[in-house]
């Protein structure tokens, strides 16, 4: 056993910088993520147990609770069936757009919810384009639990697809050959072959869809109604909470939530699949299907109207939840006209929430990158105890609602906060001012660019750092010159994403900013207010500000994915 600055080392290595790398990510953790959800643990501990089990089972608790997890829990459902199909459809067949629609599976992902929220309520709205059509048949969607529905399938369904997808990439068709060859039916090959294979990666999606959807905020609040044990969602609640200075009760509906997230998580990591070489794949017996049999010479596709089916419902439900609220965007943001759509993007309030957006991603990311590279050199170049826990850690925000990422400041830095007395008599304002609305995104964006680089640098592992040391480089040139250019678009993905979410985001501000026009809202806030207003056209018009981020982001990922195939798929692949 070897120590690097006092950290026990599984065995010995020639490479530097453990220490300071693994230091200054359990202390950006430490201080980020910790401390803050620490602080919400301790206020829910002073209730006491039967305060804080009377807060939680109160009838209206109880109903916001509910509805949260039975529609997060079936549009995780619906997601997993769809999100399998579609992951089908681009793997193992070709057709015309096929690599568009690939793109356009982030698109939750890059768009912000605020935005995803009015599109979808500018679509199921009784007035809107499809609600128009489905009032006069007694169905309802938006303003209802199936509004919900609706919004929570919208965010989560590329969670399923992008875990889906890497497997059936990587699952050998030799398998399927010889299971063709020895007498089993095509059906019998997907059911009895290659499902039992992917239901890993099918119940880490689900799970990851699930956690998304449980927390949601941003896309659900304008679709919803709002409407107290009928569309009150559990987040939602933790906001009315807050509004009434109700912290006891925010505190215990979020510690609840919170316990939730937890176990999800460890769910997540207990059926995350690792590949094909995993036992998922390798313990398929192929002895009940294999019979002798007659067989065509495509034995390891489906018959083309099979395929046509299966094209024709992946296509239509992208285009549905997917790309008719982007194009409903733009459609709305112009609806009355291109001198309205330029006043509302160019007034002071709107002018003032992008200066702000731009500031605090300028502020976020280059922190996230940071603390990105020093995870993932601690995680890929050193084996030591406690390497799970800490990708564990670093996974968390993923499965934190972005209302509690920004209750636990409030708890922590707000008037009434630990902190609280202590920062208003030095004058230090932390909450409903910048330092608060940064702290709080830069929760939310922590795992982006450690995500994509741990994969990458476990994958290319230490030779290259260990040649460059044994040639007489130090340390940092070491870093800068060999594993730096190594990662480098690996790193440029994760940043994009980074970027993309920080100044989308729309939960965590909400709590922490204060609403203030012209100082503290943010381009989504702005959207809020415009919208709650009555003022769509403007509304949208910032939105669609917004929208193009969303599609910039994709057009990079889709470059970089297309030029540096190799690297960046090796993040996938883990």
């Amino acid at each position: 056993m070897a120590t690097v600055n006092g950290l026990a080392l599984k065995r010995p290595s020639v490479i530097p910088g453990f220490g300071l790398a693994l230091g200054f990510a359990l202390t950006y953790l430490g201080l980020i993520v910790l401390i803050p959800l620490a602080a919400m643990v301790l206020k829910a501990a002073t209730l006491g147990f039967a305060g804080f089990w009377d807060i939680v089972v109160s009838p209206r608790t109880l109903a916001a609770l509910r509805l949260s997890f039975v529609t997060s829990l079936v549009a995780a459902s619906i997601n997993a069936i769809f999100g399998v199909i579609i992951a089908w459809v681009l793997v193992r067949y070709d057709f015309p757009g096929k690599r568009l629609l690939d793109a356009f599976v982030d698109l939750p992902f890059a768009l912000p919810t605020a935005v995803a929220g009015i599109a979808l309520t500018a679509i199921y709205a009784p007035n809107g384009w499809i609600g128009s059509w489905l009032a006069p048949l007694g169905i309802k969607v938006a303003y209802t639990p199936l509004g919900i529905l609706v919004a929570l399938i919208f965010i989560g369904l590329p969670f399923v697809v992008r875990t889906v997808q890497p497997v059936l990439e990587e699952f050998s068709r030799e398998i399927e050959e010889a299971a063709a060859t020895l007498g089993a039916r095509r059906d019998q090959t997907i059911v009895r072959i290659i499902l039992p294979a992917l239901v890993p990666a099918i119940l880490t999606g689900f799970a990851l869809a699930l956690a998304r959807a449980v927390g949601e905020y941003g896309s659900v609040i304008f679709i919803a109604g709002n409407i107290p044990y009928v569309s009150e969602i559990a987040p939602l609640l933790i906001v009315i909470r807050l509004e009434e200075f109700g912290y006891a009760e925010a505190t215990a509906i979020g510690t609840a939530m919170l316990l939730i997230s937890f176990g999800l998580l460890l769910f997540i990591h207990l059926v995350q699949p690792g590949g094909v070489g995993d036992s998922a794949m390798t313990d398929v017996s192929l002895t009940p299907v294999l019979r002798p049999g007659n067989h065509g010479t495509e034995v390891t596709t489906e018959r083309w109207p099979v395929r046509a089916l299966l094209i024709g419902v992946a296509v239509v439900f992208l285009a549905l939840f997917l790309l008719l609220p982007l194009a409903a965007v733009f459609v709305e943001a112009f609806r009355v006209g291109a001198t309205a759509y330029f006043d509302a993007i160019t007034e002071p309030d709107a002018l003032a929430a992008v200066r702000l957006t731009l500031l605090v991603a300028a502020i976020a990311v280059p922190a996230n990158l940071v603390f990105g590279l020093a995870a993932a050199w601690a995680i890929a170049k050193f084996e030591f105890r406690g390497k799970s826990f800490l990708n564990a850690l670093i996974d968390l925000p993923f499965s934190v609602s972005p209302v509690i990422a920004g209750l636990i400041y409030v708890l922590l830095f707000g008037a009434q906060g630990y902190l609280g007395p202590y920062l208003q008599s030095h004058d230090i304002q932390i909450v409903f001012a910048l330092p608060g609305i940064v702290l709080a995104t830069i929760f939310v964006t922590v795992p982006f660019v450690a995500r994509e680089l741990v994969p990458l640098m476990q994958e290319q592992g230490t030779q290259d750092e260990e040649a460059a040391l044994s040639l007489g480089a130090s340390g940092w040139q070491t870093f800068f010159k060999v594993t730096l250019p190594n990662v480098r678009w690996a790193l440029l993905y994760g940043v994009v994403l980074c970027n993309a979410r920080a100044m989308g985001e729309f939960g965590a501000v909400s709590v922490v900013s204060g609403h203030i026009r012209g100082r503290t809202n943010t381009m989504p806030l702005h959207v809020e207010i415009l919208y709650n207003e009555y003022n769509f056209a403007a509304a949208f018009a910032v939105a669609s500000l917004l929208a193009l981020l969303a599609l910039l982001t994709l057009t990079i990922k889709v470059t970089l994915e297309w030029r540096y195939a190799d690297q960046i798929a090796a993040t996938r692949r883990h």
